[in-house]
């Protein structure tokens, strides 16, 4: 019989809890939805510019030994759904694995093409959030977004900077 201690246990990813450690929400995504496509650089994430029009982004260093993913910073906020947060990352990691922003063959001409990444996210049972996503920005995010520049970001830090491409920024890989 082998000891308990030599046997390694798998690192258990269950759903973060944590808005500020948008790390952890990348690695439950990873694990949980992703873990059958290959990851070929380092991939960190964290919290920039709080667009009207974008909930997140993906870039690839100028040497594409780093992927980097912006994320809105209004999705840190308790009042934006977790859902919103969530799928705003899955949506990143499909252009990932799709090959924009990342090291990895494109696997399409153009990264929204025919709902490609909505049907990526469905695959993968990410349906839900995705639905539930989409509901919630058609009815409230304009409105909130309006409400929190009027108020002057109030309560937002570090709004609006992002690391230039081909830096480093904290993240995970």
């Amino acid at each position: 019989m082998i000891p308990s201690v030599l046997i390694k246990e798998p690192t258990p990813y269950t759903r973060p809890t944590d808005r500020y450690q948008l790390s952890d929400y990348l690695q439950w995504l990873w694990h949980n939805y992703f873990a059958d496509s290959p990851r070929v650089n380092e991939i960190t994430i964290a919290y920039g510019y709080p667009w009207k029009g974008r909930l997140g982004l993906i870039r690839l260093s100028t040497d594409a030994t780093m992927t980097f993913i912006g994320i809105n910073t209004l999705l840190r906020m308790s009042q934006i759904p977790e859902y919103v947060l969530i799928t705003t990352i899955a949506h990143e990691l499909v252009h990932y694995i799709h090959g924009f922003g990342s090291p990895l063959p494109r696997r399409y001409k153009h990264p929204h093409a025919n709902k490609v990444v909505d049907r990526e996210l469905e695959q993968r049972e990410l349906g839900e959030y995705l639905h539930a996503c989409n509901e919630w920005i058609d009815n409230y995010w304009y409105s909130f977004y309006d409400m929190q520049r009027a108020a002057g970001w109030a309560g937002i830090q570090g709004a609006g900077s992002f690391p230039p491409r081909g830096s480093q920024s904290n993240g995970t890989q």
